[in-house]
């Protein structure tokens, strides 16, 4: 016994060696963060046992909450979530709920974004089959991903099974980029491509089924977590069960794209968006039934705010590209200095219109999952919108840059088309291509570069030689040259912005200025199918807005509801400006169409409407403040 003290005191000797006081200067030691192999969803210290309803259990965090002097809004959210709390019904599990996206979260999300860059960089928008395709593969790429959304921020939680599934998910998201390239849902089964097309949407099939089956696994296991709460068993069975048969889905749908037997492939492809449809209608019909599932007090509303911001940064990627290509000659005229500020401001708007209007209150269960599923329509007019008018910024360039050339062409004082006799010669004939020589060179020299070293079209220096040599032998060959000289110069004035028309079979042409002629027609139709669903996602986005609006708020007053009347009239007015490409349509030449879209008020025309809403919404916040402060100010004068 008399030993143990003297060990004591040589134990704190020790001690106080090696214990220093505290170094404010150095790093503070943590305990080295442990990862469990499996970790339960429920809430630490829940207060809702599985048979016994409501316990309150005391909790010292608690008790020091209430003691300290917090801030007000984490009052209100903590009272927020002892409501939510209370209205768990018997047999109900408390889940732990996330306050913020998880680190991990956010790397998936950036696996989103990376497919729909590079999906975007290979597939131009050229008409309606390419505009499909290209919707095609974002629905696909938004179903999976609010898939994945809708469990992370509910059941989502740091375990090295979480980890796992999580790596999984990338593989698919990685899966998704590999098929891109040659994703395409409106091939021709005789086409030469469509044997390419039936292996990638095989691949893509069972992509889609992987990914169902790694959420089926995830539910299950936290079945067996929440298996002792009898409110809890058969929603997560019906979860499990949706994307075990969404995956068997996907199995069968595998088989319809058989190259043996391609004529099932267009059901194959209906079958995966119904697909989509059915599983996100089952999982938030079971998920509104009961509280524990609702997207109550979870980050479903940060992780919709955070992918909206990817759809938008996908579009000032779009623009920043656009820049760089009209920039390339280093000229940049007022109207294309506007169309980038217009092109800005859009995008700016659309993210405050957005982002003032996001509440993080508590609306009804109902209201919210339709706010949540709404975000699909609202992401695919936003796409649509900014990758419009980076497309929209290059064909004014291409106007700027193809009008020259047009007089320069056609303009011939000592030519008259209509009374044609004999061919043109002599010193006019050489003034006029040394003028149009002069003027094509202008166009394309600036565009020179290391991977470009010669932007002048092909074969048509030696055209120009031997119309200034005056090698043909009837005035028809002349009139068939300058066609030809500008045809080959509008397509080459595109090609140094990447725009081409879409592949045909033009072997039934007459003539290849037939051909040519053709082809620039296809060209101009691609911008005109621009514009129509540029208009169209322009008005609809700002519909969709005031959707969004109306069903996040918890308290709407009158005036509030007048903006939301303006805003409703100015996206509809938008949206109709797509009407005027009807007249197009009939090979109308003085339709107003042109004279608009060959101006630079296009995208400015959205920028104002945008900047109007903002206007008015500030008006009405304005008023409904005063009104607030003034109702205030009374009812404390009453109080007095």
């Amino acid at each position: 016994m008399g030993i143990l003290p003297g060990a004591l005191k040589r134990v704190t000797a020790v001690q106080q060696v090696f214990i220093a006081e505290k170094d404010e200067t150095s790093f503070p030691h943590k305990k080295p963060k442990y990862t469990p192999l499996v970790k339960s969803p429920l809430k630490q210290n829940s207060r809702h046992h599985p048979n016994h309803g409501h316990q309150k259990i005391p909790s010292a965090s608690v008790d020091a909450f209430h003691e300290s002097a917090e801030t007000q809004r984490e009052e209100e959210e903590e009272e927020e979530e002892e409501r939510e709390i209370e209205r768990l019904q018997d047999g109900e599990p408390e889940l732990h709920r996330a306050r913020e996206t998880s680190v991990v979260q956010l790397f998936y999300d950036l696996f989103f974004v990376a497919n729909l860059t590079t999906f975007t960089g290979v597939h131009e928008i050229n008409d309606t089959d390419s505009l499909r395709s290209y919707l095609g593969f974002f629905v696909i790429l938004w179903a999976t991903w609010f898939q994945v959304a809708k469990y992370d921020v509910r059941f989502g939680n740091d375990s090295a099974f979480e980890r796992v599934c999580k790596a999984l998910q990338f593989g698919v998201m990685v899966g998704f980029a590999v098929t891109g390239p040659n994703f395409n849902v409106t091939y021709e089964i005789d086409t030469p491509g469509a044997t390419r097309a039936l292996q990638t949407d095989q691949t893509l099939t069972l992509i889609l089924m992987a990914s169902r089956l790694i959420l089926a696994v995830q539910y299950l296991a936290v079945y067996w977590w929440l298996k002792e709460f009898p409110r809890a068993r058969a929603p997560l069975i019906v979860h499990a069960a949706t994307s075990l048969g969404a995956a068997l889905i996907f199995l069968g749908l595998y088989f319809s794209f058989s190259p043996s037997s391609p004529g099932n492939a267009g059901l194959g492809i209906v079958g995966w968006y119904v697909a989509f449809v059915l599983e996100a209608a089952i999982i938030l019909f079971a998920s509104g039934h009961v509280s524990f599932l609702s997207f109550i007090h979870t980050p479903m509303v940060e992780r919709l705010g955070l992918l909206t911001l990817i759809i938008l940064g996908e579009g000032v990627i779009g623009l920043c590209q656009s820049i760089q290509k009209v920039g390339a000659n280093l000229s940049f005229g007022a109207d294309i200095i506007g169309q980038i500020i217009s092109g800005v401001g859009i995008i700016y708007f659309v993210w405050m219109l957005y982002y003032d209007q996001t509440e993080k209150k508590r609306v009804g269960r109902l209201r919210q999952e339709l706010w949540t599923i709404l975000h699909f329509p609202f992401h695919i007019c936003i796409l649509l919108l900014v990758q419009g008018q980076a497309t929209l910024t290059v064909w004014l360039k291409i106007n700027d840059l193809a009008n020259p050339v047009y007089p320069a062409a056609f303009d011939i004082p000592f030519f008259n088309y209509a009374n044609i006799t004999d061919p043109p010669a002599g010193a006019a004939l050489a003034s006029y291509v040394t003028n149009l020589n002069s003027t094509l060179q202008g166009v394309f020299e600036n565009f020179k570069s290391s991977q470009n070293p010669d932007p002048f079209p092909e074969g048509l220096n030696d055209v120009l030689t031997s119309v200034a040599a005056g090698t043909y032998n009837v005035t028809d060959d002349f009139v068939y040259i300058i066609d030809y000289i500008y045809y080959q110069s509008y397509s080459g004035i595109c090609g140094l912005f990447n725009i081409e028309a879409p592949e045909k079979d033009r072997s039934g042409q007459e003539s290849s200025n037939d051909a040519g002629a053709q082809a620039v027609n296809d060209i101009v139709n691609i911008f005109f199918t621009v514009y129509t669903y540029f208009f169209v996602a322009a008005g609809l986005t700002l519909i969709m807005l005031t959707l969004l609006l109306r069903l996040g708020k918890r308290e709407k007053y009158r005036t509030e509801m007048l903006g939301m009347a303006v805003r409703y009239l100015i996206g509809i007015g938008l949206a109709l400006l797509a009407l005027m490409n009807l007249p197009a349509l009939e090979d109308n030449e003085n339709a107003a169409i042109y004279t608009y879209i060959n101006s630079p008020w296009m995208m400015p025309t959205v920028l104002l409407s945008y900047l109007l809403v903002i206007i008015v919404d500030n008006l009405v916040r304005n008023h409904i403040r005063k009104k607030y402060l003034n109702w205030k100010s009374n009812a404390l004068g009453m109080a007095v």
